[in-house]
This record gives structure tokens, sequence and C-alpha cells, in this order.
């Protein structure tokens, strides 16, 4: 899978009962810029976890054609507890008009591994893959440690990929194993429509928050 295949989509493949999801979208801004994006959503996740929705997660509880809302996820509490060093988001899972999950809880950490950030005029963009991302990218892990009936694991890594002094990228994988009935319920189709949805909701929400920031200085 080439780089420039997924700068504005986002693909995923199903193995081992596992989805994986590779996004990537450009930003009309450098990674200095960008970085700052990723210190935002440490210092949110860390200090103030509900402020995530009101710019990293905005919009991703439903989307405005009801249609393809196979299942909503409705936010109750969010608390990070620093003594532990992870965050917990407890959500009701909507399937309607079928049932709704309550309280389920989604436990995770955010690791921040970023390396200082490196321009390489060398690096060539046409051969990037998910799995040669320069070591000097920076990057953070998001491991959700603990989420009852709805995953069995899922984790993911966020990078910044310098480009130019005015461009950069963000690049996400994901992956994601499903509970036992969650796995059932979640078919492909749905979870193009809900989950890829909602991870393209996401990247798209910090590319227009970098960008913003840049026009304004």
């Amino acid at each position: 899978m080439k780089f420039l295949w997924i700068i504005a989509l986002i693909t995923s493949f199903y193995a081992n009962k596992t989805y994986t999801s590779v996004c990537a979208v450009m930003v009309d801004a450098p990674a200095e810029i960008s970085d700052t994006i990723f210190e935002r959503f440490i210092h949110d996740f860390q200090a103030s976890p509900d402020a995530l929705f009101e710019w990293a997660l905005y919009g991703t509880g439903a989307q405005d054609d009801q249609e393809k809302n196979a299942f909503l996820l409705e936010y109750t509490e969010t608390v990070y507890q620093p003594e532990n060093n992870y965050g917990r988001i407890t959500v009701d899972v909507v399937i309607p008009p079928i049932t709704r999950f309550r309280n389920i809880v989604l436990e995770g950490k955010v690791e921040d591994t970023r390396m200082p950030i490196v321009y390489n005029p060398d690096l060539c963009i046409d051969s990037l893959t998910i799995s040669n991302v320069p070591n000097w990218c920076r990057h953070f892990d998001i491991d959700v440690t603990y989420s009852g009936k709805l995953l069995e694991h899922g984790y993911g890594n966020l990078f910044i990929i310098p480009v130019d002094e005015t461009h950069s990228i963000f690049l996400m994988d994901i992956n994601i194993k499903y509970g036992w009935f969650f796995n059932i319920f979640i078919t492909k189709r749905i979870y193009k429509n809900s989950v890829e949805w909602r991870v393209n909701r996401y990247m798209n929400n910090l590319k227009k928050v970098a960008e913003d920031l840049y026009e304004t200085l």
C-alpha cells in the first residue's frame, strides 16, 4: 500500500478478528504547528479530557446521515487518573432501535514518544508505507487497556511527518479487536460506515485546528 494512496483516504482490512485502519491527511501547516496539536491533545487528555469533545473528538458521536448510524456513542463521563497515568471514558453504545449498552468503560493511556522534528530533503513521500515511517517522525501511542464488553483490545499510533516548511502530514493507524458480541455485530459495512467515518472525522478535526492556528500567525 503506497502512502500517497491514503493522503486523503482511509484504508482498512480485517484479519485474525482484528480490524486495522490507516488514515492520513495532508496539513497546510508546518510540522512545528502540527506538533502543538499533539501537545494540546496530551494536555487535554491529562488535564481536561472533556475538552477533547470540543475539538479533537468533536462530532464523532453520530453522523448527520441517520441511515449510516449503525451505532451511536453517547459519552457520559471522562476522567483522567494521574496516579495510574490513564484516562477513562464512560459511554453508552446505542444500537438503534435494538438495544443500549450502558456505562461501557474505556480506559487508555497516551504515551508521548515524540522525537525532535527533522526535515529530511531526501525523504521520499511516494515510497512511504505505514511499516517504514522513519523513527525520527513525531508520534505518540494510544492504548486501550480496558473496555469491558466493547473491545478485546485496541491501540493506535499517531504520527506527524514533516514534508516541507509549510506542510506536514498526520498519519494514524488503529487496530481494533471487538468483544465477542460486537465482533458478530460489526460487519465490514458497519465498520466502514461507523468506525472509518469516526477516524476520518477525528483526523480532519486535527487538520482543521492546525491549519486555523497557522493562519493566525
